[in-house]
């Protein structure tokens, strides 16, 4: 059979396709905060934390009333701090630089024994000062979630703490405070003083003697014999 042949001659090519813009890349998930946005966020999420469980206690506030309390949504919170105990520990560790600060502010002059003894009242002032803060520290267990380590081994609380066995080694090697392990002798001389703490927050109504003299009592721990 002939071969047919289209009518027109060859069909001409058609005009090529224009080419597609190149696809700019785009970073994904939420778009980055500037470090001031950042840390004013979380300024905002420890202080509706505090507020909320100075008032209502750690164990009734719910990550969701931090983040209502903040002006922000859940998912926002939890980008930074993992759970509601890792915010408590943030907490926690403003309280204690503060505390320190004002311990080293007042220890900076005087023989040993008055050094001891200044930061010793401060210890006690501070937290009389601040019921609110002392609950929330020491009425809260600390718990660490899966990956979480505790504050006592996320901070360096123990090394703070060492002020009072280094005061009272400095009181030693003057020959006035009693032999032993500083370190015994000061985790020794920091219970009673929590001790104190405790009692003069807790049971105000009863007639304690004032803090100086209690503190005196307590010093007896360390001094010589």
């Amino acid at each position: 059979m002939p071969t047919m042949k289209r009518p027109g001659g060859p069909r001409s090519a058609a005009p090529a396709a224009p080419a597609a813009p190149a696809a700019t890349s785009r970073p994904r998930g939420r778009p980055r905060r500037d470090p001031e946005q950042e840390q004013r966020v979380r300024t905002e999420l420890v202080a509706a934390a505090r507020r909320l469980f100075a008032d209502e206690g750690f164990e009734a506030v719910s990550m969701r009333r931090i983040a209502d309390a903040a002006g922000c949504g859940a998912m926002t919170l939890y980008g930074y701090f993992r759970s509601k105990n890792d915010l408590l520990r943030h907490i926690w560790d403003d309280f204690f630089v503060e505390m320190f600060e004002q311990i080293a502010r007042v220890t900076r002059r005087g023989t040993p024994r008055e050094r001891l003894r200044k930061a010793c009242l401060a210890y006690i002032d501070y937290w009389c000062a601040h019921p609110e803060r002392y609950r929330m520290v020491f009425l809260n267990q600390d718990q660490g979630g899966v990956g979480e380590a505790l504050y006592v081994d996320s901070s360096n609380i123990v090394e703070r703490f060492g002020v009072f066995s280094e005061l009272i080694a400095a009181m030693q090697a003057q020959g006035s405070a009693r032999a032993g392990a500083p370190q015994a002798l000061g985790e020794a001389l920091i219970c009673a003083l929590l001790g104190i703490t405790h009692a003069l927050l807790t049971i105000p109504e009863y007639p304690w003697q004032s803090r100086e003299h209690l503190l005196d009592a307590c010093l007896g721990i360390v001094d010589a014999r």
